[in-house]
């Protein structure tokens, strides 16, 4: 693993922290995202801002996947996914969910990934951690698997 970058007190819609990402997800023809911070970090609107940045229409709704697990988005012809596994439990299968084998997708984000468990959740090209610091400004780190 190897730290790509860190950008302190930036917000999730930070263009810079937007560009910098996207610059190092879009040199992979796929990438699976894990997203990493306590409960009400950002990593939903991270994600959400991400999307929109990308070009997905600003009326598609980007929610949060906690009681879906997994929420689909389509920009051009490239299929992103973005999942939530804090409610998997011993029960859950990536394969119920067709993750691994509906459709190719360009990106995949992953909120929770330990959750599920080391056999049900998808290795990770990129690590984004989101820390809170004082006054709810938020600490971005980006590291390569």
């Amino acid at each position: 693993m190897s730290q790509l970058f860190s950008i302190l007190d930036a917000g999730e819609a930070d263009p810079q922290l937007l560009e910098r990402v996207r610059k190092v997800l879009q040199i992979q023809s796929e990438f699976v995202l894990w997203l990493q911070g306590e409960m009400g970090a950002g990593k939903t609107s991270f994600v959400r801002a991400y999307l929109y940045e990308l070009g997905l229409p600003s009326h598609t709704p980007v929610v949060s996947p906690t009681y879906t697990l997994m929420n689909e988005y389509k920009i051009g012809e490239d299929w992103y996914a973005h999942l939530d596994l804090y409610r998997a439990d011993a029960r859950f299968s990536l394969d119920e969910l067709g993750v691994r084998d509906v459709r190719r997708y360009r990106g995949i984000f992953i909120e929770w990934p330990e959750q599920a468990g080391a056999s049900e959740t998808l290795g990770a090209s990129h690590i984004l951690q989101i820390k809170m610091n004082e006054m709810n400004r938020r600490s971005y780190t980006l590291i390569e698997t």
